[in-house]
């Protein structure tokens, strides 16, 4: 008995852990816009950083340019979102201003067409880029 106790806890546990790492998969596959953009379209960090820079083009442009743009607005409000969670539960931000920071970027994505001015964040401050430049 005592071992048919034993095979079904560790069996729980297994399942609960199971759930708990897919989950975190659900989340941000990339770290950064840029590797996101990499992701999505398959193109090299290298050609993104040339197009970019060498171009003038931004990310948006450049996912739209790859018919990519849809999955890049996708990817990018899952980062921003992580970051946001990350905020409320150091105490840093409250439920309430999360909820509606997130919901001003689905609004704004909903309209974003990929051509947006470089440079120029929308939200405040939140450190989307922490503070290296992205």
């Amino acid at each position: 008995m005592k071992k048919i106790r034993n095979i079904v806890a560790a069996g729980a546990l297994t399942l609960a852990m199971g759930i708990t790492s897919l989950t975190v998969f659900a989340a941000a596959k990339y770290d950064s816009p840029q590797e996101a953009l990499a992701g999505v379209t398959g193109k090299t960090m290298e050609e993104i950083a040339e197009e970019r820079y060498v171009e003038g083009k931004t990310y948006g442009e450049i996912a739209a340019e790859a018919d990519k743009l849809d999955e890049f607005k996708e990817e990018l409000f899952e980062q921003k979102k992580e970051i946001i969670e990350e905020r409320v539960a150091e105490g840093g931000l409250s439920r309430e201003y999360a909820d509606e920071y997130l919901e001003r970027i689905e609004d704004n994505q909903a309209t974003c067409f990929g051509s947006g001015e470089r440079g120029r964040g929308m939200m405040g401050g939140l450190r989307f880029g922490g503070g290296r430049g992205r």
